[in-house]
């Protein structure tokens, strides 16, 4: 048992997150996986994203690596918080969220859009943001596939 708290309190040094919001985290992950409940993840096509440039208080996070983003571009209004970083990020103090995304910190009833590729690494990222204790949070199931072929974009 105090094993497994010296290697919390390591992992939270490293990656700069606080003591409290790890445990909190470490709470959710076990409810996550151990709880009666899945978190609800919710859908979104096409006309939900073209519309979020005209909805500030939602957010859309791009969960693919920067190369991706450089050979496609990425849809407007989208932040891009690579999946292996996502939890870490999300969980980040509200002022480095800020100064690294331009956004204000999500709170845990924001919506929350998560997009990649084709759909599959955002409804994971969606899922450890519902671990994480954000409520509201959905998958563009098309993803950027959807998006580039309905706007006449590069693949």
């Amino acid at each position: 048992m105090m094993m497994r708290h010296c290697m919390m309190a390591l992992r939270v040094a490293r990656s700069q997150i606080p003591l409290s919001a790890a445990r909190s985290t470490q709470s959710n992950l076990l409810q996550r996986f151990y709880g009666s409940q899945a978190p609800q993840i919710g859908v979104v096509d096409y006309d939900v994203v073209k519309k979020l440039p005209s909805e500030p208080q939602k957010l859309l996070i791009d969960v693919r690596e920067p190369e991706e983003l450089k050979e496609t571009g990425q849809i407007p209004a989208s932040i891009n918080i690579p999946l292996g970083v996502v939890s870490q990020e999300l969980a980040a103090s509200e002022q480095l969220f800020k100064s690294k995304y331009g956004r204000e910190k999500p709170k845990p009833d924001t919506e929350l859009i998560f997009h990649c590729k084709i759909g599959k690494r955002s409804l994971k990222a969606a899922e450890a943001a519902a671990a994480l204790g954000f409520k509201n949070v959905k998958n563009y199931q098309g993803s950027w596939l959807d998006w580039a072929e309905r706007e006449g974009l590069p693949k």
